[in-house]
C-alpha cells in the first residue's frame, strides 16, 4: 500500500470519528426537540445538499470531518426549538452526546475486533530472555498486578506507568505465579534512541527475521523472513538483546550475517544503518493474542478503554506538569501521518486489525478531550448548563459568545502550534 492511499484512508478514518461525534449532538437534538439547521458531512463549499423537515443534509468538498448546526446556539433565538430557548437539561444531553458517542462507538469497534481477533489476556505473558524481569525470576504466563505501585487492569497500562520514569531508576513489580503474590525490584532498560540497525524485526524470544522490506540492505543482500540470525561477525548470537549489541558495536558499514535457512547455514555481508527514534523504558514483556468469547470481548474492550481514558487524563496532567513537551504535542497532520504510517500492513487482515485499534483508541482520546471544560468545547458548555440549571437562570448569551470566541481562538492558536510540530516532525 503506497503513502499516499495509507494517508487517504487515515484521513477518512479520522472523519468517520469526527462524523461520529457530530451524529451524537445531531441524534440528541433531535430527540429534544432542538431544530437542526444543517447537518453536514466534510467540510467546506457544498457540493451537494438537500433539505428534509426543516434540516439541511450536505455533503462538502473537503474530506474531513463535517459539523452540526443548531438553531440558537451561536445567538439568543426565542424559539421553542431553539438551542438557547431548550431547558437546561436539554443542553447537557446534546453536549454530552457527542463525546459519549465516541466512547460508544469506540466500545463497539474494540468488542468486535476482540471477538474476531482475540485479545492480550494478562495472563498471556512472554517474559523476553535477558529482560529485567526475566533476570528478576519471572516467566512466561506470570501475571503483572502492579507496576512502580500502580495498578496494571490492562496490558497497556505498562507504557504509561513506565512513560514518566527515568533511567536506571529502580521499581517495584509485583506478580502472580499460581495464585501466589510474588515482589520483585528491577531496573526497566532504555530502547530506542540512537542505533545502529540491520533494518529487520525478529521476534521478542528469538533472532528469527519476520520482518524485512524488499528494498532494505539485508534483503538485497540474500535476507529472506523466517531466516534465524544466529552469528554477527562470526560473534554467536542467542537472543534478540545480543544481536542489538553486536550490530551496534560493529557500527555504521559493512557487517557479516551468518543465519540458519532450515538446515542451511548461510553468510550475508551488506551495510547497517544509523536511525533515530523516540526512547522509551523497557522491562522485558510482551503479551500474545489468544481467542476469547463475545463476554470476555465486552470485558476486555471495557478495561481497555478504561485504560485509554486514564491515559488521555494523565497525559494532560503531565503536559501541565512538565513530563511531557509541548512540543510532543500532534496535531491532525501528525495523527493522520501516524495513523497512515500505522495501518500500512503485508496483509489485509493486518491492515484492517490495525486500523479499527488507531480509530478507536483516537475516537476515545476526541470524546475525552471534548469533555474537559475548556471555552469552545463540549466540557465548558456542560459546566455551564449544569450552573444554568441550578441557578434556575440562563447565562446571558452575548457574554457567552465572547467567551466562547475566546476559547475559540485559543483552540486555533494550539492547533497552529501543533500543526508546526507536526511539520517539523514530518522533515526530521
Amino acid at each position: 500500500m503506497s503513502t499516499f492511499t495509507s494517508i487517504l484512508i487515515a484521513l477518512l478514518a479520522l472523519s468517520i470519528i469526527i462524523i461520529v461525534h457530530e451524529s451524537g449532538h445531531f441524534f440528541a437534538a433531535k430527540i429534544s426537540g432542538i431544530n437542526v439547521l444543517e447537518f453536514s458531512l466534510f467540510m467546506g463549499p457544498k457540493i451537494f445538499s438537500k433539505k428534509i423537515k426543516g434540516t439541511v443534509y450536505s455533503i462538502r468538498a473537503i474530506p474531513i470531518g463535517g459539523f452540526v448546526a443548531l438553531e440558537g446556539e451561536e445567538d439568543n433565538v426565542v424559539s421553542p426549538t431553539s438551542y438557547s430557548s431548550a431547558k437546561p437539561y436539554k443542553k447537557i444531553f446534546v453536549s454530552v452526546a457527542g463525546p459519549l458517542s465516541n466512547i460508544i462507538f469506540s466500545f463497539l469497534i474494540l468488542t468486535i475486533l476482540f471477538s474476531f481477533t482475540g485479545y492480550a489476556l494478562d495472563t498471556n505473558t512472554v517474559i523476553v530472555p535477558d529482560g529485567p524481569l526475566y533476570e528478576a525470576g519471572l516467566r512466561d504466563g506470570d501475571k503483572i498486578i502492579s507496576v512502580d505501585k500502580k495498578a496494571i487492569i490492562d496490558p497497556s497500562d505498562i507504557n504509561m506507568v513506565l512513560y514518566p520514569l527515568k533511567e536506571a531508576e529502580e521499581i517495584e513489580v509485583v506478580y502472580e505465579r499460581e495464585g501466589i503474590k510474588n515482589i520483585v525490584t528491577v531496573v526497566p532498560v532504555k530502547q530506542g534512541g540512537k542505533r545502529i540497525m540491520l533494518n529487520i524485526s525478529t521476534t521478542n524470544a528469538d533472532t528469527v527475521i519476520v520482518e524485512i522490506k524488499e528494498d532494505s540492505n539485508g534483503y538485497i543482500a540474500g535476507l529472506r523472513l523466517n531466516d534465524k540470525i544466529t552469528h554477527i561477525n562470526d560473534i554467536k548470537i542467542n537472543s534478540p538483546r545480543e544481536l542489538r549489541e553486536q550490530v551496534n558495536a560493529n557500527g555504521e558499514g559493512p557487517v557479516k550475517v551468518t543465519v540458519l535457512r532450515g538446515e542451511e547455514k548461510l553468510s550475508f555481508v551488506f551495510d547497517t544503518i544509523e536511525t533515530e527514534s523516540t526512547e522509551y523504558l523497557d522491562l522485558g514483556i510482551y503479551y500474545y493474542s489468544t481467542e476469547i468469547n463475545v463476554l470476555q470481548a465486552i470485558k476486555h474492550a471495557v478495561l481497555y478503554s478504561f485504560s485509554v481514558v486514564k491515559t488521555v487524563i494523565v497525559s494532560i496532567v503531565w503536559l501541565i506538569t512538565g513530563i511531557v513537551k509541548m512540543s510532543e504535542m500532534m496535531g491532525p497532520i501528525g495523527i493522520i501521518s501516524t495513523m497512515g504510517e500505522q495501518i500500512k500492513q503485508p496483509t489485509f487482515v493486518l491492515f484492517m486489525l490495525n486500523l479499527v485499534n488507531m480509530m478507536a483508541f483516537i475516537s476515545i482520546n476526541l470524546g475525552i478531550m471534548n469533555l474537559i471544560p475548556f471555552p469552545a468545547l463540549d466540557g465548558s458548555k456542560i459546566v455551564i448548563h449544569s450552573i444554568e440549571w441550578i441557578m434556575g437562570k440562563p447565562f446571558n448569551q452575548d457574554k457567552m459568545k465572547y467567551v466562547t470566541l475566546a476559547g475559540f481562538v485559543l483552540l486555533i492558536l494550539l492547533l497552529v502550534f501543533v500543526t508546526f510540530n507536526d511539520i517539523v516532525r514530518l522533515f526530521k
